[in-house]
């Protein structure tokens, strides 16, 4: 019951605040973040068959390891801007050593073996005109291909931008680096092509990623086209990332959640059968309703009981 009394909490933003410059920006400032943080992080997220293996490229890029795929999509993302935030130093005076502007990384990252001398000073220029490290060129990306994604995190400064991974074609790489530098949202990911979209579905998503202001899943493994088109139109009017209709999710359950995370604070869990059943997960819509800031786990009774009391 006492949960209850929480006020809703503004939504996280990853932009710098108002009159400071792009490199004093701060993911976590937070007073007011740190109750919502809280809550979020007593809920465990089970991706199942849908994670974006997106994160794992930039995780491992940036910190040379994994981040836990336990939290929400709103922490990963949180975490990952942490990490691949970069501040390049101020200039100083004659004699004077130069100073970080804010928080974040100074340096760009090292070269990777497949990238050649001449592209690595293009990185490092570039890497001068944006407040998001740049990954080095991979195995996959042919040197235009590189260039591309230069372009788009010099046109998106503070964009997560992944490098094209297989199965991701040149095609559909160069729409998404499109989409990366239509949309002005700080801290954004636009997700690589998934191996179950068509190329009209594809599209779809990153027409919706060129001003969505939250990060759009690419078609879930359980998802048929008619799933995946309720979720992007019940997308385009939430400001937090909706989750795939995971494996035995009801179809009409799966439209309630799409239709309850347009109200909530953080991203809401789908069905998860190892935890909860379909009469409990109908509960949890119902507490996620009459309590919107809270982050609900499946098979969290006491937290349904209380917020249905």
């Amino acid at each position: 019951a006492e949960q209850r009394r929480l006020r809703p909490l503004p939504p996280l933003d990853f932009a710098q605040p108002p009159g400071r410059p792009l490199s004093a920006t701060r993911l976590r400032p937070s007073a007011t973040h740190t109750a919502i943080r809280s809550r979020m992080e007593r809920t465990a997220y089970n991706y199942g068959d849908d994670t974006p293996a997106a994160w794992d490229v930039l995780a491992r890029g940036a910190l040379g390891r994994p981040i836990s795929t336990r939290i929400s999509p709103v922490l990963f993302l949180e975490e990952l801007n942490e990490a691949l935030l970069f501040a390049p130093p101020v200039k100083a005076r004659l004699g004077q050593r130069p100073k970080p502007a804010g928080p974040g990384k100074t340096k760009a990252l090292a070269a990777s073996s497949v990238e050649r001398p001449e592209e690595t000073e293009r990185r490092r220029a570039a890497q001068n005109d944006c407040r998001r490290l740049i990954l080095p060129r991979t195995a996959d990306e042919a040197s235009d291909v590189f260039l591309r994604r230069l372009d788009a995190h010099q046109n998106a400064p503070e964009a997560l931008v992944a490098p094209l991974s297989k199965p991701e074609d040149t095609k559909s790489f160069l729409r998404r680096m499109v989409a990366v530098k239509k949309n002005e949202a700080a801290g954004l990911l636009v997700m690589p092509r998934a191996k179950a979209e068509t190329a009209e579905q594809f599209e779809a998503r990153m027409a919706l990623c060129e001003a969505c202001p939250a990060t759009v899943f690419a078609r879930g493994a359980h998802e048929d086209p008619t799933d995946f088109k309720a979720r992007l139109d019940a997308q385009s009017k939430c400001r937090r990332p909706i989750m795939c209709r995971s494996d035995g999710e009801p179809a009409s359950l799966f439209r309630r959640r799409c239709a309850v995370s347009r109200a909530c604070l953080d991203v809401v869990h789908p069905y998860d059968a190892a935890r909860e059943s379909a009469d409990d997960f109908t509960r949890r819509m119902d507490a996620q309703e009459a309590a919107p800031e809270l982050s609900i786990a499946p098979g969290d009774k006491k937290v349904v009981g209380d917020c249905l009391s």
